[in-house]
């Protein structure tokens, strides 16, 4: 194991010095049309973390099929925005910083900003081209310390600079709302769910969403863990529910990173079989995540890329984020908290009703995505508009 560990880290690094933080396109779904505009996009885009490898993946889909884009401009969030940058801003039709949970103070730490997005006032100040954030979220997680002061101001600016602030959740729009001054500036906020919610329909071809495979698909978060509260005990738990649901049903172990894999040796101590299945590409992905009858969770996009294939879910909810999406879909009992005392009964209980419900479900996710698809519609339109009246 230890071999193909090393393997797997070697190819991760030759992966990231030949690609870097470029953003790789699905052979099917080009992110360019002949008549369309020129964009900036600021992203998180990264080959480490299979969620965040596929954001800027689908944001691109998305705006080529609703707005046209001829050329886009790659700017990683992380990096210091210099004049050179502000200059290349100010000479596309639009710039587009999202999506994810870019309201986090210790991924790529800054004292300019306070969060994600390495930009000084001063550099803000001087965009003139239509900013528009796009499906990002606050991710500070529980007990984790506030922001540094400067978030404050800086995140007052952002929102009244930019024409558009879509939010990827309404807990995030809550809790961003305490940090600004103004009832203006709070009303600004809008709700713009992430694009992986929409993955069947901006990709109705890729997969047959609907036809499911007898098997439960597990994935949980080993990033932060402390923060997590994903100590031994729950994650024992957890490695003792999925060990009653292997007498029924296969288990897969999915990784959007190396470090998910170590649920696995919980789950060896129990001698729970499974199959370990590590994310390579962004297609590997959601083929793997349209095949489940139930996906159970800890990461945001354990919850909303299977979501977005039509797939059941059940969320361990180790982060405020988990909660608020499953409420912003109307069904927060399809998640158990890790802090609830009865975890495990409740997370063994609810795995076997919903993986029973696959046929019940489909229709109702469907139904879900749909009032999803429409937000975001309306959203686009008004981005369209933005553009236009430049």
């Amino acid at each position: 194991m230890n071999i193909l560990r090393k393997l797997v880290n070697r190819f991760e690094y030759l992966r990231f010095k030949y690609f870097g933080d470029k953003v790789i396109p699905m052979s099917q779904y080009p992110f360019v049309s002949p008549n369309g505009i020129i964009a900036t996009h600021i992203s998180a885009c990264n080959h480490y973390n299979a969620g965040d490898t596929f954001l800027p993946v689908i944001l691109r889909n998305l705006f080529n099929d609703s707005i046209g884009i001829k050329k886009w401009i790659d700017k990683p969030v992380q990096k210091k925005v210099k004049p050179s940058d502000i200059s290349i801003y100010n000479s596309s039709d639009i710039v587009i910083i999202g999506g994810g949970g870019l309201f986090l103070k210790d991924t790529h730490p800054n004292n300019t900003s306070g969060w994600q997005w390495n930009c000084s006032i001063d550099m803000l100040d001087k965009i003139e081209t239509p900013l528009v954030a796009f499906a990002i979220g606050y991710n500070r997680f529980r007990n984790q310390e506030d922001f540094e002061p400067i978030f404050t101001e800086h995140l007052n600016r952002f929102v009244e600079k930019a024409k558009f602030i879509g939010i990827r959740n309404h807990g995030s729009i809550t809790k961003l709302k305490n940090y600004l001054y103004t009832q203006e500036l709070k009303d600004k906020l809008t709700f713009q769910p992430c694009m992986t919610t929409l993955t069947s329909i901006l990709y109705p071809k890729l997969f047959q969403y609907s036809k499911k495979e007898n098997f439960i698909a597990l994935n949980c978060a080993f990033d932060r863990q402390d923060m997590r509260k994903a100590d031994d005990k729950v994650l024992t738990s957890i490695a003792k529910v999925i060990s009653q649901l292997s007498e029924t049903t296969k288990i897969k172990v999915y990784a959007h990173m190396t470090s998910d894999g170590k649920i696995c040796s919980h789950l060896d101590k129990l001698s729970v079989p499974y199959e370990y299945v590590e994310f390579k590409d962004t297609t590997n992905m959601l083929s793997a995540y349209s095949r489940p009858r139930l996906v159970i969770g800890m990461r945001g996009h354990a919850q909303m890329i299977p979501f977005g294939c039509n797939t059941p879910i059940l969320s361990i909810i180790s982060h405020d984020k988990m909660q608020w999406f499953l409420d912003d879909i109307h069904h927060p009992e399809w998640g158990v908290d890790v802090l609830n005392p009865s975890f495990e009964t409740e997370l063994f209980e609810k795995a076997k009703e919903l993986y029973n419900s696959t046929e019940k479900l489909i229709p109702i996710l469907k139904e879900e995505q749909q009032l999803l698809w429409n937000i975001t519609q309306q959203n686009m339109n008004f981005i369209k508009s933005i553009i236009k009246n430049k």
